[in-house]
């Protein structure tokens, strides 16, 4: 098997139905015919509405620095695939993936050898094939521990595998999302020993704490009295936890709250036996960085690049910009997929404040666009390049560009628009 072929294979693998009530069955077959690797590994699952790349970096981050071989998957799929699954903070190479795939499509073919004649063969799903790849190359590499994040999906097969040691919860979980407490709720139900959770409302903070004493579950969170912030500033942050001090390369109030789970789910992994210094923890959170998570491009002008694009992350996003009103000024230009991301945007910063000069968003390809009634420009444009060169055109010193949407977009325009200045 090639590379091109192993990719073409995943590529091409059917979406989950959302019908489909079989998620657990399947991924359970799926992984006794690969000899089970989810029960060779240990791993800690990251939850909630955002902040878990962020935070599974700087976890990866603080564990190389102690020393201690681990795995992370990341989800959704990226355009290089290889940058999903990673060992120690490194993408599995191509050799490795041809490996893993022909490892995977032989097992596939196993179970459709055995079923009946009219019976419609089994095809994994694209997050049981990722989940699959990642869990052989974290048992291939002897990890010693691993992170598995959640896809929004509610299929997401991971749901399904071996329980976790623990579950971290990143963000705000709306109270009224029923479907995200269900989620918590059945990773408690399967035996998690621990929940580490960012803060939330009272209504759902209850949920979860009723939830884990019914089965005698753990249940932290960071302590909020302990936490000062010191500094701020587009080049990073400063502050001090529980009479500690660290520093971030990465700028944004929100920030230093994944600062604050990662250093909390690092206690955790201490008392699972893991051995992690302080040290391990100021330095690697000093050597983290997050590409395309507010990720500062320009100083003069301001450009910053963010993969954020679910609702409560983008309030969370415009209120860490808002800190920096003072260095920046409060016009702003956006660059972002044409979409419903652009009413999204545009509310959250008139809300704080903001005057929007101008949009650049590349075209959807739909035939039917939108009608956008602003009285800024807003312009659809059908080429990446043009959409930089757009959002780029008579943009002042004392300006900001805000690059934003799924993480496939920012970093196809993050990249483009460093060629296009020259860096």
């Amino acid at each position: 098997m090639t590379y091109h072929n192993a990719i073409k294979y995943i590529r091409t693998a059917p979406t989950a139905d959302p019908s489909d009530n079989s998620v657990s069955d399947r991924i359970s077959r799926l992984c006794e015919a690969l000899g089970n690797p989810q029960k060779k590994i240990k791993y800690i699952r990251l939850a909630g509405s955002n902040g878990k790349t962020v935070c599974a970096r700087m976890l990866i981050s603080i564990l190389n620095q102690a020393g201690i071989v681990n795995g992370c998957l990341s989800m959704p799929v990226y355009e290089e695939i290889r940058d999903n699954i990673r060992i120690g903070g490194t993408p599995i190479s191509i050799e490795e993936i041809i490996r893993y795939v022909e490892q995977l499509s032989a097992a596939v073919a196993s179970m459709n050898a055995d079923i009946a004649e009219d019976a419609a063969p089994f095809r994994p799903t694209l997050n049981e094939i990722m989940l699959c790849l990642a869990l052989l190359a974290f048992v291939d590499h002897n990890c010693e521990i691993c992170i598995i994040e959640s896809d929004h999906n509610s299929h997401d097969p991971s749901r399904f595998t071996y329980a976790p040691l623990a579950a971290v919860i990143c963000g705000k979980i709306p109270a009224a999302d029923p479907r995200e407490i269900a989620k918590i709720r059945s990773y408690i139900g399967r035996g998690v020993r621990e929940i580490i959770s960012a803060p939330q409302n009272p209504e759902t903070f209850k949920v979860i704490s009723d939830t884990c004493a019914a089965v005698n579950c753990r249940f932290s969170s960071p302590n909020r009295t302990k936490f000062t912030i010191n500094k701020l500033s587009l080049g990073g942050s400063e502050f001090t936890y529980k009479d500690n001090n660290y520093s971030l390369r990465v700028c944004g109030k929100f920030q230093t709250l994944n600062a604050l789970i990662a250093i909390e789910a690092t206690e955790m992994l201490t008392r699972f036996g893991y051995s992690i210094s302080h040290e391990a923890i100021r330095n690697g959170l000093a050597s983290v960085t997050t590409p395309c998570k507010f990720e500062i491009l320009s100083i003069s002008p301001t450009i910053i690049a963010d993969s954020t694009h679910s609702p409560v992350a983008i309030g969370a996003i415009c209120d860490s910009l808002a800190d920096f009103k003072d260095v920046t000024g409060t016009k702003i230009r956006l660059c972002l997929p044409e979409g419903d991301l652009i009413p999204q945007y545009v509310d959250a910063l008139e809300d704080r404040g903001y005057t929007i000069e101008k949009i650049s968003s590349l075209s959807s390809g739909r035939e039917c666009q939108a009608d956008y009634d602003y009285s800024f420009p807003v312009n659809i444009i059908d080429t990446v390049k043009r959409t930089v060169k757009d959002a780029l055109d008579e943009i002042r010193k004392d300006g900001i560009l805000l690059i934003t949407g799924p993480a496939n977009f920012t970093r196809m325009l993050k990249y483009e628009l460093l060629a296009t200045l020259g860096f």
